[in-house]
């Protein structure tokens, strides 16, 4: 019994702040997509790191779009999303475009493209989740 109280106290606190990331990941899908864009193929995916109680996160999604990479940036920097601890586009944000083996991406803007986004911001860690330590 002990252990499963220790277990229940450890794991707890990575539920919450898991919970925390999974709403604004449904925020980040709710938003409007920029002109010509779609999800990707996979899942947002989230990480969480830290140092002395400071939570770190990245939370990285890929999109198809015909829009240039840095008309895509430039709606989400614009996009105000809520931020785990409640704030407003309290984040950065960078984007990047895979390449192939050899270096290039293809010239033909009509071609749909893939568009990696990852925001990454810092929360207040009010549970102690052992990841941010």
């Amino acid at each position: 019994m002990p252990f499963l109280l220790l277990t229940a106290a450890v794991i707890t606190p990575m539920w919450v702040d898991d919970h925390r990331l999974d709403r604004m990941i449904d925020r980040i899908q709710d938003h409007p997509l920029p002109p010509e864009t779609d999800f990707g193929y996979f899942d947002p995916q989230v990480e969480v790191s830290g140092d002395s109680g400071d939570c770190w996160y990245t939370i990285r999604f890929e999109l198809f779009t015909e829009r240039p990479v840095h008309d895509v940036l430039t709606h989400y920097r614009q996009a105000n999303i809520e931020d785990p601890d409640g704030d407003l586009g309290d984040y950065e944000i960078a984007a990047w475009t895979p390449f192939d083996a050899s270096g290039t991406r293809a010239d033909d803007p009509s071609i749909p493209h893939s568009v990696i986004i990852d925001l990454d911001g810092m929360y207040d860690d009010f549970w102690t989740d052992l990841r941010c330590w």
